[in-house]
């Protein structure tokens, strides 16, 4: 089939989406929104030298036309692939907006950051009078990293599958069929959005362990990087952090459950579970959370996020364990947890800890979400209640009536301002 795509961002998941797909799929035109296309050669190199795709040699994807402006590249784009962290999508989705085609299918590699609710806050009823359809992963398709900006990248360890959910639900086995041909793996569906955006990962995974570990530095003091701890290296506080924030996650589900028995959140594993499962034998100890960590394979080589000061290093605190799995996490999971009515003191308590260090409030004294404007809390967009919440994860029934629920909100919205 000729195909014309479009791949959005400019970094690791980038580069490997565009070498990969169409080293696998020679007859689709890949265009690139990127902030930097005067970086990007003519084509993406991904080397295979250490992954189990070594046997195919260098992954070889033509760029067919690359551009700073959505409007150069996202016209006649059936597929449209959001390939950054969950703190850009929001900027790229606004960019993107006005030029998609009718029944164009817009998504995301990593669908954590409630990827399908800044949809609906963007595109608002164009969602249904655009036809179009809102996807995104569980976790991304492969761990990369880039060799040389613009023209090559290492593809380090492709996933043996895929997890994918839609909007609207009943998309989602086209959406899986789609992926599994432009990324040469396997893709499963996933009955809901909310199986993405609550799946417990990295959103509770590094802040868990920078207040595990760091939870009494007083922000000045330099560390020897030589006696720092792999990142994944749990020691029991830093497991203890994850597991209360991933217990929260699991009362949330139940909550959802209870209000909305329809929603299909069994996939939805607590954090022990879900790692085991994705990792398999190369995790060694099944048997606590800290030993998944420390003997999962996959973990090995990771290092805490840092940079150099006088006498050591200190925590980077411009990197992305502040700035998109506070914001653009934990934020998100309160948000949720307020529509209905679920506690989560530990994932305040934690949020707090970053926040301080971070220089911007993303929840006050009272426990009440701030700043919710620079934020992915889907209440940026007036999405508030749990109807709101689960608007994107109901079974199909229950869409005529969704609907007229959003045709009403956004027609206040524009009313009001």
């Amino acid at each position: 089939e000729n195909l014309q795509i479009c791949v959005c961002g400019g970094g690791n998941l980038c580069h490997a989406s565009i070498a990969a797909i169409g080293y696998f799929n020679p007859n689709v035109a890949i265009n690139l929104f990127t902030r930097f296309p005067e970086k990007f050669d003519s084509k993406i190199i991904g080397d295979t030298a250490s992954s189990p795709w070594k046997e195919k040699g260098d992954l070889v994807g033509k760029i067919n036309k690359c551009s700073s402006q959505a409007k150069d590249v996202i016209p006649g784009s059936k597929f449209i692939i959001v390939a950054g962290p969950a703190n850009i999508h929001g900027d790229i989705l606004t960019k993107v907006a006005p030029y998609v085609d009718d029944g164009a299918c817009i998504g995301t590699v990593y669908g954590q950051g409630a990827f399908d609710l800044q949809a609906r806050g963007i595109f608002g009823s164009a969602i249904e009078t655009k036809n179009l359809t809102i996807w995104g992963l569980t976790n991304v398709p492969f761990i990369c990293k880039i060799m040389e900006k613009g023209k090559k990248v290492r593809i380090i360890g492709p996933k043996k599958h895929l997890y994918v959910a839609s909007y609207p639900t009943e998309r989602v086995d086209y959406i899986a069929n789609q992926l599994s041909l432009l990324y040469y793996i396997p893709a499963i569906t996933l009955p809901n959005f909310l199986c993405v955006t609550l799946t417990p990962s990295n959103q509770i995974i590094h802040p868990g362990r920078m207040v595990g570990y760091f939870g009494n530095w007083d922000g000045k003091s330099p560390y020897d990087p030589k006696k720092l701890p792999r990142l994944y290296f749990l020691d029991q506080k830093s497991a203890d952090e994850i597991q209360y924030m991933d217990n929260e996650i699991q009362a949330i589900k139940k909550a959802i459950c209870l209000k909305y028995p329809q929603i299909d959140l069994t996939q939805l594993l607590p954090i022990k579970e879900r790692i085991i499962k994705q990792y398999g034998a190369q995790v060694s100890d099944k048997s606590t959370l800290k030993t998944v960590f420390n003997t999962n394979k996959g973990y090995d080589i990771l290092t805490f996020p840092t940079v150099q000061v006088p006498g050591g290093v200190i925590p980077n605190l411009g990197c992305r364990f502040f700035w998109e799995d506070i914001p653009y996490g934990l934020s998100i999971l309160k948000n949720i947890a307020d529509a209905f009515s679920v506690k989560v003191p530990n994932i305040e308590r934690v949020m707090r800890w970053h926040q301080k260090l971070m220089g911007i409030d993303f929840i006050n004294e009272q426990g009440k979400l701030v700043n919710v404007d620079k934020s992915g809390a889907p209440a940026k967009y007036g999405l508030i209640t749990a109807q709101d919440i689960v608007s994107t994860s109901l079974p199909s029934q229950k869409k005529a009536k969704l609907q007229q629920h959003f045709a009403i909100k956004y027609r206040k919205r524009n009313i009001a301002g």
